[in-house]
């Protein structure tokens, strides 16, 4: 179980996209909403990563040339852990395939990409507000 961060402790998002531009958008997105973020452009030891600094979610990117996401999922549920992170697929695909990707890997949700910055900051708010009831001052006012 993701242990409660004390007050004033923000929550903890990772965000793993092969793609430069993305990440820097998410972090500044999610570091403006309160968050404290990381960002993987690389799948490669981000399991070992969830495990060392124990983020309260995961973003991962679908579309990846190394590995897809929905494996990247999988892998990281693998670990005790990393069991009750929340993870949220990424992707461009239609939304109704993402939905059913996310359902068939374990992810706990999806958020498709567009550029509507309203609607990741929304689905990253519902899904922690799930897991933990503290959220930053500035997003438990909306």
């Amino acid at each position: 179980m993701t242990p409660d961060p004390s007050p004033g402790q923000r929550a903890k998002i990772f965000v793993l996209d092969d793609s430069p531009t993305f990440l820097a958008y998410a972090r500044n997105l999610l570091e403006s909403e309160g968050y404290s973020v990381s960002t993987f452009d690389s799948p490669l030891g981000i399991t070992r990563e969830v495990i060392r600094q124990q983020p309260d979610l995961v973003i991962v990117d679908v579309n990846m040339p190394s590995i897809t996401g929905d494996k990247v999922c999988q892998l990281v549920r693998s670990a005790s852990y990393a069991r009750s992170v929340v993870i949220l697929l990424h992707s461009s695909m239609p939304e109704a395939d993402l939905h059913d990707l996310a359902q068939r890997c374990g992810a706990d949700g999806y958020v498709p990409k567009s550029r509507d910055s309203k609607r990741l900051v929304e689905t990253v708010i519902r899904h922690l507000a799930g897991r933990l009831r503290f959220l930053s001052p500035r997003v438990s006012k909306r």
